[in-house]
């Protein structure tokens, strides 16, 4: 097997030029594929991380019917109980309590619909204070920068909120803005204001309950289904639920699931140019070498052989090809460097911003589907010119000329 590899190898040189006119065009194909597919994975996972860090978080519980029908009167009663199933269930995630409800606020003579964000002070993963202070203080709100914009309202000002107690009661207080925060999303940034959760639940007349406990998980994956049935064997179904991100942003799922689908008609189409490319560069060499071939076979060499003799110029070929395009694609990213798509992509696309930088790197994973694929076509290209070498006659091969 050996001495078959060399002289497959001896024989991908015989015509320098054809082979390397293949093997440019199967690296290219490969750094094509590779650039692309780890452009794609970089701004899936910025937008993954976005989603279960901010908003969302990779598992949320409510009280039952709640996804399905938001309401401020529906609510998980035992919040603290509920923590404590969480964490032994997942050991390492964060959990965090929330409030949320809808209502006006107001400042002076101006006033805007916004969602209320009853949250645990201190830190947070939703937001960015840009200016102020943390929520923190009993009686402070922080507010959305565009929404403080739009109120014409800055740090130690006032606001009134309204909006309906879960006893059915209006709610109204005033509170002064403790600070301006930025979050990964443009409408929390347009419609958001945060209270501490105290007073949010005070505020709604929810007692100790909340809407929402959100799980951050301590790796970043898509998939948390195993996290999520975990998660409900320990909960009491009967009066809670608990959803995956994606079952909460179904639509996001899809859209992602469509992309994907969209970098397999990408790798087909590019490797079916460059399949064309090596079955045309191999079907030629096969033909220029009848004569040798029929050499070999009159001595007594197997067709079997003469199959894989082919077979391995192709792999050879496709070796070097896709290491060139491993070295052309990693070339390309690391020298693009970070890409900058503020004055492309602003806004959200399902309550999720889209990301205005994105730094390029080479991921491993696009190297597996770039290798299987390239190696496929290259050995499906020369299997055709490779079976019509081990059919040759020797009589008639030894008088092709």
């Amino acid at each position: 097997m050996l001495q078959l590899i060399v002289i497959a190898w001896r024989n991908v040189w015989r015509n320098a030029r054809r082979s390397l006119i293949t093997m440019i065009t199967l690296s290219l194909g490969v750094a094509g594929l590779v650039g692309l597919n780890s452009y794609r994975q970089v701004a899936f996972d910025m937008i993954l991380h976005d989603v279960t860090a901010g908003l969302i978080g990779h598992i949320q519980v409510h009280g039952l019917g709640y996804q399905e029908a938001p309401a401020v009167t529906t609510v998980v009663k035992h919040p603290v109980q509920v923590e404590a199933a969480l964490r032994g269930a997942l050991p390492g995630a964060l959990v965090e309590r929330r409030v949320i409800g809808a209502g006006l606020a107001g400042a002076g003579d101006r006033s805007a619909p916004v969602m209320m964000l009853g949250l645990e002070p201190g830190p947070s993963h939703l937001y960015r204070v840009v200016e102020g202070e943390l929520l923190s203080a009993a009686r402070t709100v922080l507010v959305g920068k565009e929404l403080a914009r739009d109120l014409e309202v800055g740090v130690g000002q006032e606001v009134v909120l309204v909006s309906q107690a879960a006893d059915g009661s209006v709610a109204n207080d005033r509170y002064r803005v403790g600070g301006i925060f930025v979050s990964s999303s443009a409408e929390l940034d347009a419609a958001a204001v945060a209270l501490p959760l105290a007073e949010a639940q005070s505020f709604f007349a929810l007692g100790e309950g909340v809407h929402q406990i959100v799980v951050r998980l301590p790796t970043e994956r898509d998939d948390v289904s195993a996290e999520v049935s975990a998660v409900r064997t320990a909960l009491d179904l009967k009066t809670l639920e608990a959803l995956s991100w994606s079952e909460i942003l179904p639509e996001m799922t899809q859209t992602i699931e469509s992309k994907k689908k969209s970098k397999g008609v990408l790798d087909f189409v590019i490797f079916l140019i460059v399949g064309l490319g090596v079955l045309n560069a191999m079907t030629m060499a096969v033909f220029e070498r009848t004569h040798e071939l029929g050499v070999l076979a009159s001595l007594g060499t197997r067709p079997r052989r003469l199959l894989a003799m082919v077979l391995l110029e192709a792999f050879w070929q496709a070796a070097i090809g896709f290491a060139l395009g491993v070295v052309i694609a990693t070339a390309t990213l690391y020298a693009v460097g970070t890409v900058d798509l503020g004055t492309i992509m602003q806004g959200d696309i399902m309550g999720v911003r889209m990301p205005s930088r994105m730094v390029l790197r080479l991921y491993p994973e696009t190297l597996i589907g770039a290798a299987f694929t390239s190696f496929l076509t290259a050995l499906l290209g020369a299997l055709i010119p490779a079976a019509r070498a081990a059919r040759l006659k020797p009589v008639e091969a030894l008088r092709h000329a």
